[in-house]
């Protein structure tokens, strides 16, 4: 049994997941499967994940017959996992040779944490490239961890830490598919352990432009009903703040409250800028407020 699964989700990647499994196959650190979730990919995706398998024995391909929602996918192929460390992986996104390395040995420096990741950098189409900012180390009481988290989970970069699998399988709720999904999961995988950054930057992910969250935004909401289905029309965190409420301790819960409200304006005025331009010089207005009284 190894020590690390890499668990790769895909779907239609044929044109650059070569490059991602050939950087996660480069790891220096080497006691490590690739678990392949290919999600019912129909452009050669299959073929290229298959001959990977057939060469590598580290290397195992599952195939979908039917696409499953992204969410299910996530939580899948994390399911499957037996080893003791577990990361997630996408295929558009490549990985310097030590990047589970250096979140490893962060880890075993850090028995109280639960996940470790390393700086990561984005790459925008045009190929200009930013810092993301969601690394940081977070440690303290579970409360504080839980309410630092939600002050801003800013780009998700933290998801694809190097994380204890059985802190990680615990902190993934069954059957929940919100929009922003993946700060539900990083909200309760902090009740876990802290978070701890390494002084590397290893990982440099594919950068998508908003349009594309708030495409998936419209598909999740037209399966809300009920209240939250009509508060979610503006509100797109609606669905995911009932979850938070719903899965956190009362104490977590009360300590994030404040932060998870000033998420769901948030991301309110950024769906209104996506949709009517006109809201354009009323949502920079707001966040040189929010700037100014600290939030970031």
């Amino acid at each position: 049994m190894p020590r690390l699964t890499i668990g790769l989700i895909t779907y239609n990647g044929a044109s650059h997941i070569r490059r991602s499994i050939d950087s996660l196959l480069a790891q220096s650190f080497t006691d490590l499967e690739l678990l392949i979730f290919d999600n019912a990919s129909t452009d050669g995706t299959s073929a290229i994940c298959a001959d990977y398998a057939a060469r590598d024995p580290r290397v195992r391909h599952v195939r979908h017959a039917e696409t499953v929602p992204q969410s299910a996918n996530f939580r899948g192929v994390l399911m499957a996992a037996e080893t003791e460390l577990f990361m997630w992986a996408t295929d558009d996104d490549f990985w310097g040779p030590r990047f589970a390395e250096l979140c490893i040995a962060e880890l075993d420096r850090h028995p109280g944490a639960v996940a470790s990741c390393t700086r990561v950098q984005f790459r925008a189409p045009d190929g200009s490239e930013y810092a993301a900012r969601g690394t940081f180390t977070i440690t303290g009481t579970p409360e504080a961890r839980v309410r630092t988290y939600l002050s801003n989970p800013r780009d998700s970069a933290r998801l694809f830490s190097v994380y204890r699998t059985a802190g990680l399988k615990r902190a993934y709720p069954a059957d929940v598919n919100v929009f922003g999904y993946d700060w539900l999961v990083v909200a309760l995988t902090m009740l876990q352990g802290d978070h701890i950054e390494a002084d590397a930057m290893e990982l440099v992910r594919s950068a998508n432009p908003p349009g594309k969250y708030f495409e998936r935004y419209s598909r999740h909401f037209v399966r809300e009903k009920g209240l939250i289905g009509r508060l979610s029309y503006f509100l797109p965190l609606a669905p995911l703040t009932r979850e938070l409420k719903r899965s956190l301790p009362a104490p977590a819960w009360k300590a994030a409250r404040g932060k998870v409200l000033r998420l769901n304006l948030h991301q309110m005025l950024l769906l209104l800028k996506w949709k009517y331009p006109v809201f354009e010089g009323v949502f920079r207005a707001l966040r040189r407020v929010d700037r100014a009284v600290g939030n970031g």
